[in-house]
């Protein structure tokens, strides 16, 4: 009556066929490593619950057992209809006879015969709707010892609980099915479209470990001109249109997709958008249809099953998708979000609605020009033209770059005239233009660019804000107004220029008058103190600056020049406290303080000796940042006085393009590629690199980064530089001269004394770790000895502080 293989015997209907690329999740292999009475394996449609199970039933090494497979229809089934499904299985199985005599009782006395186990398999469980069912199947199963379940279900149901109680019961869902990043790229493999991690990782997440979609997704992938992973959304749209006509999501399809239009879905964003009660019903439908993970308490979608959702009710419902979004955009606007408003803005596709975000969201947005830009590319340019946040946006949010017209002027050393042709970017206001209204946005949006860390493009608003005015007729003689704006403009520039490293353009911004409002104190108070300091020159300390909360990040400038100041004076430690403390506070979130405080510990903490700490710094932020040169120069740092040359030199690779724009940080890269090329013995490299150096501190009278390198290094290579002979010769810098660590040789630590080092990081002795790495104690003697000598150091504890300022170890 059955038939023999793989160590088990098949009756009744055939196991489910297993897909060649199926493997299943470590979890479930853990989970399903025996045979238990029962097993439920409860996940949504498409996470392989069948798999798993005829994998798992097919497995050698289970007890000598028989399988009967019920694959309940797909419409709702009784209690009766059940049985009578369950008894037609059984007959097929050849097991009628003892069934029609004796009931399950025969049943398992064929079994016990035979001296195998019965499973009764039922896929599509959650049909059966009578819970009776449930009872009746546990008190079968623990009447007779040889009789096991395995139920596939969607959904929870009370057999769960009820097997729990009374015989050994195994549980999988969609946890346990679902596949991570390793299970990705294993599935890639299979599939032949192998994927990295980094990719696998990221479908992993978007498409919430869904192995049925992960699937689809990697077989119609392809590779777009860049070798990126482009997924055929189309198709997988279509996969999901299928999930949403299933059963368990009668009736709720539509609220599904709805509720797909915003990011997050609150109770208060699912009443707004289809009611006040859809939330509740739909959440465990959505669950059960693998929409949304277990456990979740709001329909907070994967990424991509989200927008694979808009793009089902985009194309489907266009006109109720464009009324979605009208709707979000108005109660985004109305909670304060104005970044997720100008979102659903777009998705209107009714420029006025993206304009009317930009008016009304004006000072939020200004903070994030990306999401500006992208809905700024939906909005006609005569549209703009008749809005003044519309013309601003327009000239310095919409544009990536910086006008070419605006860099020449500075490049040049000029002052940005009234070039409004130029470019095209910049054009004159219309007759009735309020000029000082556009201004003071400009101010606006200049400040909040300096906050974020890009004094570029902070001091192309500024200036511009100052030329509409010269340009205009608002000005007002009794300082208030635009003469106040004018003022501001100018401080703002003079801040912006300073932190670029163009000293005169920032004195001749502040010769020409600054506001008596926060951003002129900071103008006049700071701008001459870090110019000073760059020179060298001895000047009474920065003093604090009272701010407001929105412009408290400014303040880090004064800590910059004070931290410098103490560096030059032997005082370094005094201000360390200080700095960890406000990078720590309210004000430390601002990109500007950030790196201005990260930059500035660098140098107290390689000048104390402290290459962990300030390692520590740099590793700790993140490495993607592209506005952030003072951040790279830090990192330059860094990988200097730790030995690693070749790094520093990579850092440092586009110093001359930096040059022109941002001569401070070019300066402080130039310094330290000079140092690092002569150490790494690119003496050509070196020369070129202090050349640049040399001409950036002549032109601009920024002689510190001079004082911030090994003079040593410096003095070899200055034979051959007249211009860097001349720096070296200036009192300013002898007096300013810190003393700087050299700079650590490359160390290159074998394998095994890896393994060695990471050990003795424990703190276990030499005995210990011996045994655990399968080695003589000498042996492992032999090896601490050569560590030693690598790191120059004679004590574990310096071998490990040491190993972490390289970056050899991670830092305790």
């Amino acid at each position: 009556m059955a038939q023999r293989g793989g160590g088990y015997t098949r009756a009744g209907t055939s196991l489910p066929r297993v897909s060649a690329t199926f493997t299943p999740t470590p979890r479930a292999r853990e989970l399903l490593s025996t045979l238990p009475s029962v097993v439920v394996l409860r996940a949504p449609r498409g996470f392989g619950k069948s798999s798993t199970a005829a994998e798992w039933l097919r497995r050698p090494d289970l007890p000598d057992h028989d399988v009967v497979w019920v694959t309940l229809p797909p419409q709702p089934a009784t209690g009766a209809t059940f049985w009578r499904a369950v008894d037609a299985a059984v007959e097929r199985a050849g097991l009628g006879e003892a069934l029609a005599a004796d009931g399950w009782e025969g049943v398992a006395q064929v079994a016990q015969a035979r001296r195998r186990r019965l499973v009764l398999a039922v896929d599509g469980y959650d049909r059966v709707r009578d819970p009776q069912v449930d009872e009746e199947l546990v008190a079968l199963v623990h009447a007779h010892e040889e009789l096991h379940l395995a139920l596939l279900m969607r959904v929870s149901r009370p057999v769960e609980a009820l097997a729990r109680v009374v015989m050994d019961t195994v549980v999988l869902t969609r946890e346990d099915l679902a596949l991570d990043a390793a299970q990705v790229v294993e599935l890639a493999r299979a599939t032949g479209r192998p994927v990295t991690e980094d990719e696998a990782v990221r479908l992993s997440e978007d498409l919430g470990g869904w192995p049925g979609l992960l699937r689809a997704a990697l077989l119609t992938a392809s590779r777009g001109p860049g070798g990126d992973l482009v997924l055929d959304t189309g198709g997988l749209a279509d996969y999901l249109r299928l999930v949403l006509q299933d059963d368990e999501l009668a009736g709720t399809g539509e609220d599904l997709t709805a509720l797909a239009v915003p990011e997050t879905v609150t109770d208060e964003v699912a009443a707004h958008l289809v009611g006040p009660h859809v939330l509740a019903e739909a959440l465990p439908r959505a669950r059960a249809a693998g929409l949304v993970p277990d456990g979740d308490h709001s329909l907070a979608y994967p990424a991509t099953v989200r927008d694979l959702l808009r793009r089902i009710l985009r194309e489907d419902s266009p006109t109720r998708y464009r009324d979605l979004n009208r709707s979000m955009t108005q109660h985004a606007r109305r909670s304060g979000d104005f970044v997720g408003a100008l979102g659903h803005a777009v998705r209107t596709q009714d420029p006025g609605a993206v304009l009317d975000v930009v008016e009304d969201g004006w000072n939020d947005l200004v903070g994030h020009p990306a999401a500006v830009r992208a809905a700024l590319a939906h909005v006609p340019a005569d549209l703009l033209e008749r809005s003044a946040k519309g013309r601003v946006a327009r000239d310095h949010l919409a544009p990536a770059e910086v006008p070419t017209s605006f860099l020449m002027a500075v490049v040049s050393g000029l002052r940005p005239g009234a070039g409004w042709e130029d470019d095209g970017a910049d054009r004159l206001p219309p007759p009735g233009t309020d000029v000082a209204e556009e201004a003071e946005l400009l101010v606006r949006l200049g400040t909040q660019a300096l906050l974020d860390g890009d004094p570029l493009r902070a001091a192309h608003a500024f200036a511009d804000a100052e030329v509409r005015l010269a340009g205009g007729d608002g000005a007002d003689p009794a300082g208030g107004g635009a003469e106040g704006t004018a003022g501001r403009a100018r401080a703002g520039a003079s801040v912006s220029m300073a932190l670029l490293g163009h000293p005169a353009a920032a004195r001749r911004y502040l010769a020409g008058g600054t506001a008596d409002g926060a951003l002129g104190r900071v103008a006049a108070t700071l701008v001459p103190s870090l110019l000073a300091l760059d020179a060298l020159t001895p000047t009474e300390p920065a003093d604090d600056v009272a701010l407001p909360p929105h412009l408290a990040g400014l303040e880090a400038i004064a800590l910059y020049v004070r931290a410098g100041a103490a560096l030059h004076s032997g005082a370094a430690h005094e201000v360390v406290g200080e700095l960890e403390q406000f990078r720590h506070g309210p004000a430390g979130h601002f990109r500007l303080a950030e790196h201005l405080m990260i930059a500035a510990l660098v140098d107290l903490y390689l000048a104390a000796g402290r290459g962990d700490r300030a390692r520590a710094l740099v590793d700790g932020h993140d490495n993607g940042e592209e506005s952030s040169s003072w951040m790279r120069a830090g990192r330059a740092r860094v990988a200097l006085y730790t030995g690693e040359h070749d790094l520093a030199m990579e850092l440092t690779g586009d110093v001359n393009q930096l040059a022109a724009l941002r001569p401070r940080t070019a300066l402080k890269l130039a310094v330290i590629r000079a140092v690092a090329a002569h150490r790494a013995g690119h003496r050509q490299t070196a020369a070129e690199a202090l050349d640049l150096a040399a001409g950036l501190a002549v032109g601009s009278g920024n002689i510190r980064a001079f004082a911030l390198v090994p003079r040593g290094d410096i003095e070899q290579l200055a034979a051959d530089a007249p211009r860097a002979r001349q720096i070296l010769d200036r009192p300013e810098l002898a007096a300013g001269a810190v003393a700087q660590p050299l700079p650590s040789r490359p160390v290159n630590l074998s394998r095994s004394e890896l393994r060695v080092l990471v050990e003795l990081a424990t703190g276990r002795p030499v005995t210990h770790v011996a045994r655990r790495l399968f080695v003589s104690e000498s042996t492992i003697k032999t090896q601490v000895r050569s560590i030693y000598r690598k790191l120059d150091v004679h004590t574990r504890a310096d071998a490990l502080s040491r190993a972490r300022a390289l970056g050899i170890l991670p830092t305790a």
